[in-house]
């Protein structure tokens, strides 16, 4: 079932756990990523549990945050991951009208709902930021399904392609490979992005603690 009693009612405001300006690993090209705060999954496995409680994370308004994503110079889309999109949904279509008001982008958005539960039975504002989407994938993780498939944490999940604009992407999907990036942000904070393998952030935070590096994980809470 679809809950929604915990979950943010404003539609002006994001609260977001983590974002990256630039990403090559969670869509097709480089997109601009925003990992939203909160989850009512509880998948096991997930590489992100910083993003489950609904508490924490930073109050962005919609405003704002789309006039900063629309100066962003060489993106061609957004991708939204979590914690669960679906659980602020009306902002994050708030947000997509904002921005394709004066720009193009394409939308991607991850999900540990299927779609068709979500057309049958998620609420209207979750309906309304499917019809905006270009990409949907969804599913849970299933940590004994892990798969090394293009966008996926487990060969569960289902890429949905809602619109016309990346129909043609559709045997690339099927791909296999090491789906992560690294970035490094102005407080020299060293995160990554994408597709982990099994044990990754557990081996990976232990070599950092080992140099002394500040990390801060932020993948996708659906692999």
């Amino acid at each position: 079932m679809v809950e929604k009693r915990d979950w943010p009612e404003k539609t002006d405001i994001l609260r977001l756990a983590r974002r990256s300006n630039r990403c090559t690993v969670l869509g097709p090209g480089v997109r601009a990523v925003l990992w939203v705060q909160g989850c009512p999954l509880r998948c096991p496995g997930c590489v992100a549990p910083e993003t489950l409680p609904f508490a924490g994370g930073e109050a962005v308004p919609i405003s704002r945050l789309a006039e900063e994503i629309i100066a962003l110079p060489e993106i061609e889309g957004l991708t939204f991951s979590g914690g669960e999109p679906m659980s602020q949904a009306a902002p994050l279509a708030e947000l997509v009208d904002s921005v394709r008001s004066r720009r193009d982008l394409s939308v991607v958005c991850y999900t540990g709902f299927p779609l068709p539960h979500l057309r049958r039975k998620g609420t209207p504002e979750q309906q309304e930021l499917i019809k905006r989407l270009d990409i949907l994938i969804d599913g849970p993780y299933l940590r004994q399904r892990h798969t090394t498939l293009r966008w996926r944490g487990s060969d569960n999940q289902q890429v949905h392609f809602l619109s016309p604009r990346y129909q043609h992407l559709a045997r690339m999907v099927q791909e296999h490979g090491s789906w992560i990036e690294f970035e490094l942000d102005e407080q020299d904070t060293l995160h990554w992005m994408g597709i982990p393998p099994l044990g990754f952030r557990a081996a990976f935070e232990q070599q950092l603690d080992r140099i002394g590096v500040l990390k801060s994980m932020g993948g996708n809470s659906h692999e």
